[in-house]
């Protein structure tokens, strides 16, 4: 069968239409002198995305008998799945497609029509230069299993678990210590934006172990995860007795760990030790769940309590988002267990982000509660010298001080990293797929990270983002499905191969291994994503990605650079 190339130019409207002549287009390409064999159908429409767009799209390719097709159109990021998937309801491969961006590229940086004409003309030219080269690939169907793995039994896990948990779906909760609740457990009352008591908590601790689908490992750690998105073999251990290992299959894996907080110890303008009556909030909460009241080592009731806000903010670069809210709910408790306290807030910054807050803040003062703005401060024990907005120098003298410390990763974040194959952030914590688009999904497919694992964050947000991933899970995992992987991987030609394992080393899927036996480097197929890191790595030049090989690449590239 001979080639036949078709070509649509789509005007995107007035968006590519007003700014490049289109007819001139249709006859530079038309007439094409390196393609004068091959027989061309050149076509412009309106909206090649629209639904008619799309039905006359596949009806030409159909009526037409094409073996290679190029849209010419917008970014490949908006609409090449809209022109593939086109392709699929027809009999041409559509890896036998190529689309050419002339919205972005031409139309929308060029002010000159006939300059952004000529350009849109040589791209369009080297793309159909590029197509010719491309080769048929065809999907693989994989099963894969609908169970989900949560690591952490916070109150971000024990949402997540409760949205998926279903007939057609198990979820393995572990959780590293022997309860369930993560710090929520340890709180003696929520926001008022939160509905105040821990009801909600409970519930949730309740309906978690009445639910025959969800199956809880507490005292328990991930030991070992090999496998990708539908298909995960995963061996979890016994904190007290790491030989005790249970293995499970898993589809995918929400990372639920939660966080830790600062210790103030390390920092060199806080000078105290176990002996001085100086508590992080999670501490003053606990301390209230215990003894029902604030109170020193001695039983006593602490006359005068300073409250320091941004402990380690500078230190750790970034704000906790959550501190000064809970601060002010202590300060508050601190009031209503007697108004003869006196209590003083010392803050850099305060951050109070939801509409409800700034009333909360006002209700606070209300009480009586003395706010001073800080440029500096350094704690000795329970004396407090400080340098107050005005530059002025006070000291204060203190039964008591309570400090909002930052919070940090948890300690097991690097290694579940590892393990996971997930990249972090320059604080520490996981690294997002994308902070506006994608924000609780990983570079690696079918691992999600939700809560304080994530960054800085307080309960309603950690519920809101369980819900994401259970959603995300929902439309990629479906029960009885089977789930496609990516096509345009890499591969390695094993005569060309030198066994220098660099390619395992840049690999960010773990989608590489070493065959001992052969000497040589093995792409997993089911794993890789095609990112292409292995290839630009490779000294021998052994690894090409499918359909970007270099034949391909470099046919578009000599004419785009003519």
């Amino acid at each position: 069968m001979s080639d036949k190339i078709g070509i649509y130019v789509c005007e995107c409207g007035p968006n590519i239409a007003s700014k490049v002549d289109i007819d001139k287009i249709m006859e530079e390409i038309s007439n094409l002198e390196d393609f004068k064999d091959v027989e061309l159908v050149v076509r412009n429409h309106k909206l090649l995305c629209s639904v008619e767009g799309k039905k006359f799209l596949e009806n030409e390719i159909n009526e037409n008998n094409l073996t290679h097709l190029v849209c010419a159109a917008c970014s490949p990021r908006d609409h090449d799945t809209t022109f593939i998937n086109v392709c699929k309801k027809t009999e041409l491969n559509p890896y036998m497609y190529q689309i050419v961006n002339i919205r972005e590229q031409c139309a929308w940086i060029i002010p000159d029509k006939e300059e952004a004409t000529e350009k849109a003309i040589r791209i369009i030219h080297a793309g159909m230069d590029r197509v010719l080269y491309q080769q048929p690939l065809e999907e693989k169907q994989l099963d894969s299993n609908p169970d989900v793995l949560i690591i952490g039994g916070g109150i971000a896990g024990m949402e997540a678990a409760l949205k998926l948990a279903s007939r057609d779906r198990l979820i393995y909760l572990i959780e590293k210590t022997d309860e369930l609740g993560g710090k929520s457990a340890k709180l003696n009352q929520l926001l008022p934006r939160q509905g105040v008591n821990l009801n909600i908590l409970h519930q949730k601790l309740s309906n978690i172990k009445s639910n025959k689908y969800i199956k809880v490992f507490t005292n328990t750690e991930l030991a070992s995860i090999v496998g990708f998105l539908g298909n995960f073999e995963i061996v979890i251990k016994d904190v007290k007795d790491p030989e005790n290992t249970t293995e499970l299959l898993a589809g995918a894996v929400i990372v639920a760990t939660g966080y830790e907080l600062l210790d103030a110890t390390t920092l060199d303008k806080y000078e105290i030790s176990e002996e001085d009556e100086v508590y992080n909030a999670l501490e003053i909460e606990e301390m209230i769940s215990k003894n029902g009241k604030i109170v020193m080592k001695n039983g006593k009731e602490p006359q005068k309590v300073a409250v320091i806000h941004c402990v380690g903010r500078s230190e750790v670069g970034y704000c906790s988002q959550t501190c000064c809210s809970y601060l002010l709910k202590i300060s508050k408790m601190l009031k209503e267990q007697s108004s003869k306290i006196e209590v003083v807030e010392l803050f850099k910054h305060l951050c109070l982000p939801n509409k409800q807050d700034e009333a909360f803040f006002e209700q606070v003062k209300d009480k009586d509660v003395e706010f001073i703005r800080i440029k500096d401060v350094n704690v000795t024990g329970t004396s407090i010298e400080l340098t107050d907005i005005s530059d002025a120098k006070q000291k204060l003298d203190v039964d008591m001080i309570i400090l909002g410390t930052a919070m940090i990763p948890a300690k097991e974040t690097k290694y579940l990293a590892e393990e996971l194959k997930v990249e972090l952030d320059e604080m520490g914590f996981y690294q997002e797929a994308h902070l506006k688009i994608n924000p609780i999904s990983t570079n690696t497919d079918g691992v999600f990270v939700v809560g304080g694992a994530h960054g800085p964050t307080g309960i309603s947000e950690s519920m809101l983002q369980a819900q994401a991933a259970a959603g995300k899970i929902f439309t990629q995992l479906i029960p009885g499905q089977k789930i496609i992987p990516e096509v345009k991987v890499s591969e390695i030609l094993e005569a060309y191969c030198t066994g220098c394992k660099t390619c395992l080393d840049v690999c960010g899927f773990g989608a590489i291994y070493f065959d001992e036996d052969k000497g040589i480097s093995v792409v997993n197929e089911a794993i890789c994503r095609g990112c292409g890191n292995c290839v630009g790595s490779c000294p021998s030049g052994s690894i090409r990605t499918r359909h970007f090989t270099n034949p391909q690449l470099y046919q578009e590239v000599k004419e785009a650079l003519r």
